[in-house]
């Protein structure tokens, strides 16, 4: 029989020529070169050490390695961590593999290094809670998707300002600030007392009101806030507080659904509840905003309302009865349904829906107010 030119691989060369090409013409092309070299090392054996470094995985990122032949002869190609491979294939290395928790989870994106879990929203200072952070971190996971698909209205919040449930407060707040101006001899004026309620005394004197010796000193504004505290203590301990018309249905309709509802003021934790708690309304509310909290304005106070109710605020309903409460739940990203009476309409334009009282509100006209939302 005629025999091969020199070079020319016998008959036995020509299932490791097939594979060759198989390898190097394969998608994975990293993965077709490794096996390709391992033709030399799987004659030649395994170097000293490989078995060891198999045996027992090293932690790190998988990069390809060779194993022993198979039963056939032919060269396995398998992935074990690093330290199995050799220096020598550093160029072929793949990816790094991915870590726990990188893919797929709530929060893997750029606030994780700020939101560690969600208990971390509960331990920031509402001043550091942004609303479209909390609408990316307060989704809903998959049980409670499957929920909410059972009781959909389960899946919002609702929001009510103290004015909107109960009428009185303000009266309080104007007379207690006209008792502190006129002991004072500073000016005073009645729609600036408005923009007051839901803001600390110190920055009511300093922002709104603008009193000169509390801009000059802080010691003043101090003193002036102490001062209306007083006031407004002696008046609220013996104000007994009534549910507005519509307040209680309203509020029964939303618990029969299973729609968290939150009540926000500026007032003590004691005082808050006492109060609530005398006018028969503390069943209706799974949370509450207080002084406590350290919510400095409106948009602060319902932020940290959507974190107690774990409702992102894209979800969750705003109740206000003064424009610029409507525009603190804009700003906070949330809806907004305004009360009109104290503030005409017109004032409140900006509101997604304007009612006259609580008794004109519906279910279904809360629930339109998300209809053109897409479901996430």
């Amino acid at each position: 029989a005629p025999q091969p030119a020199a070079g020319w691989p016998g008959p036995h060369h020509w299932w490791r020529l097939s594979l060759c090409m198989l390898l190097l013409l394969s998608p994975g092309t990293g993965t077709g070169l490794l096996a390709t070299r391992g033709l030399d090392r799987s004659r030649q054996g395994p170097p000293p050490g490989a078995a060891s470094a198999s045996a027992q995985p090293v932690a790190g990122d998988a990069v390809g390695s060779l194993a022993a032949p198979s039963r056939l002869g032919i060269p396995r190609v398998v992935f074990l961590p690093s330290g199995g491979g050799g220096d020598d294939l550093s160029e072929f290395d793949l990816p790094p593999a991915p870590r726990e928790g990188e893919y797929g989870s709530a929060l893997a994106s750029p606030l994780a290094g700020e939101y560690a879990d969600w208990g971390s929203l509960a331990r920031l200072p509402p001043a550091q809670l942004r609303g479209s952070d909390l609408n990316e971190l307060l989704q809903p996971d998959s049980v409670q998707r499957l929920r909410f698909v059972v009781s959909p209205m389960e899946a919002y919040g609702a929001l009510f300002r103290w004015d909107t449930v109960f009428a009185g407060l303000r009266d309080l707040h104007a007379a207690a600030w006209a008792e502190v101006a006129e002991a004072h001899g500073l000016p005073f004026d009645a729609e600036d007392s408005d923009r007051t309620v839901g803001r600390r005394p110190e920055i009511a004197v300093t922002q709104v009101f603008r009193w000169q010796p509390a801009l000059d000193d802080w010691g003043v504004a101090q003193a002036l806030s102490y001062e209306f505290c007083e006031a407004l203590g002696r008046r609220f301990s013996s104000y007994a507080f009534e549910p507005r018309p519509g307040a209680v249905r309203l509020l029964t309709l939303l618990n029969e659904y299973q729609v968290p509802c939150c009540l926000c003021s500026e007032l003590d934790e004691r005082s808050l509840s006492d109060k609530v708690e005398a006018a028969d309304m503390a069943r209706f509310f799974q949370a509450s905003i207080c002084a406590e909290d350290g919510a400095e304005t409106a948009e602060q106070a319902y932020l940290a309302s959507c974190v107690k109710l774990r409702r992102p605020p894209a979800r969750c309903v705003v109740f206000e009865d003064s424009p610029q409460g409507v525009s603190s739940a804009k700003e906070a990203l949330a809806k907004a349904v305004a009360l009109v009476g104290k503030h005409p309409a017109y004032e409140m334009m900006h509101a997604d829906l304007r009612i006259s009282s609580l008794e004109d509100l519906t279910l279904m006209a809360i629930r339109e107010l998300f209809s053109g939302e897409e479901p996430r």
